[in-house]
């Protein structure tokens, strides 16, 4: 049982002292972004928005162009160190396909959270090296094998 007005002025104070301690969400940006849920594991809390998708999806950059409102919105919730944002889609033979939407990309994610990697998107994959990088290595000493003068 609640006594009297609800108290705009004091939330309105509470929310100004609250971002000073870090990113606030009122429960009106939670009821805008759309999450179906949220997550909350060991070390994050995760905001999930489910979609059904009519196929699937070849790429993370084929999910920022077919699902542009759901990410937009999604993109709302603050992004840090211990929140994450994910869109996970149905396709009509269900099976998953799971994105955590980033502030500058979408990478594709397994079911337990962990990224694949996609040519061109998530995180970039270790340059290979090229066998003739090995034959010219410097020699212990510092100079070019044969290279007295």
């Amino acid at each position: 049982m609640t006594r009297g007005p609800v108290p705009i002025v004091a939330i309105r104070q509470a929310i100004r002292n609250a971002a000073e301690r870090g990113t606030v969400m009122d429960r009106d940006l939670i009821r805008e972004s759309r999450t179906a849920f949220i997550l909350f594991c060991a070390w994050i809390s995760v905001f999930v928005r489910i979609r059904r998708s009519p196929l699937r999806i070849l790429s993370p950059e084929d999910c920022a162009a077919k699902f542009k409102a759901d990410i937009h919105g999604l993109r709302r919730v603050p992004l840090t160190s211990v929140t994450a944002r994910e869109l996970w889609l149905l396709s009509p033979w269900d099976s998953w396909q799971y994105f955590r939407i980033l502030d500058d990309r979408v990478i594709e994610i397994r079911a337990d959270g962990v990224p694949f990697l996609h040519d061109g998107a998530g995180e970039p994959a270790p340059s290979p090296v090229r066998e003739d990088e090995h034959k010219r290595s410097p020699s212990p000493g510092g100079s070019p094998p044969g290279g007295d003068t």
